[in-house]
C-alpha cells in the first residue's frame, strides 16, 4: 500500500502547478512529509504548507511550530505557511488566495538586465570563493523556462561553482525576487 501511495503521490506532483502539504499539527513532520518536501523541491514545484487541526494544539506557539519547520525541512523555508483547520474552518477560505498567488510567481518571468543587477550585488556582497588560484566568474544569468522556472548561469569554469555558493545565489535570488 505505501509503495502505491508514493507512486501516486510522485504523479500528482508531476501534474500539480502548486502542491499543498498537508501536515497534522498534533503529529508533527513525520518521515513521510520529509520525504514529500524533498521531492517537491526537486520537481521546482510552488508549495503551500497547511498545518491542519490547529484548533486542537494547545500551549503551543505558532512560532516554535514554524522554527520546528525551518529546523525539519530547511529547502521549504521560503514556502508561505498557514495554521488551519478543516473542522472548524479557521482559514480554509484563505487558501486559494495563496495558491493564486504562488501560481503566479511560478509563471513570472524575470529580465536578464533584472538577473544580471541581482547578481552583481550579490557578487559584491560576498565573493565566489578562489579554488586553485582561479576565481569564478559570472559572465550573465538568464531564465530559460517557467513551471518549473530555470535559469541558467554563463561562466568561466563550471567546476568553480561549489555548493555552498550556488546555495547563497539560491537564497539570495528567493530573498530578491520573493519566490514561493
Amino acid at each position: 500500500v505505501d509503495k502505491f501511495a508514493a507512486i501516486r503521490t510522485e504523479r500528482a506532483i508531476e501534474r500539480a502547478d502548486v502542491c499543498l502539504l498537508l501536515l497534522d499539527s498534533q503529529e508533527g513532520i513525520t518521515l513521510q512529509d520529509k520525504k514529500i518536501a524533498k521531492k517537491i523541491e526537486e520537481a521546482g514545484k510552488g508549495c503551500l504548507i497547511l498545518f491542519n487541526k490547529w484548533d486542537l494544539v494547545k500551549g503551543f506557539r505558532m512560532e516554535h511550530c514554524l522554527k520546528a519547520v525551518h529546523d525539519e525541512i530547511p529547502f521549504l523555508r521560503y514556502c508561505p505557511k498557514m495554521m488551519i483547520s478543516a473542522l472548524s474552518g479557521r482559514n480554509v477560505e484563505k487558501i486559494f488566495e495563496h495558491v493564486t498567488e504562488i501560481h503566479d510567481y511560478a509563471l513570472m518571468r524575470i529580465t536578464t538586465h533584472q538577473l544580471n543587477k541581482f547578481l552583481v550585488q550579490s557578487m559584491q556582497l560576498i565573493h565566489p570563493p578562489m579554488l586553485n588560484g582561479k576565481r569564478l566568474r559570472v559572465y550573465y544569468m538568464a531564465q530559460v523556462s517557467v513551471q518549473p522556472t530555470k535559469f541558467i548561469l554563463f561562466v568561466n569554469y563550471a567546476n568553480l561553482m561549489v555548493d555552498s555558493y550556488k546555495k547563497y545565489l539560491y537564497n539570495k535570488f528567493r530573498e530578491t525576487f520573493k519566490f514561493t
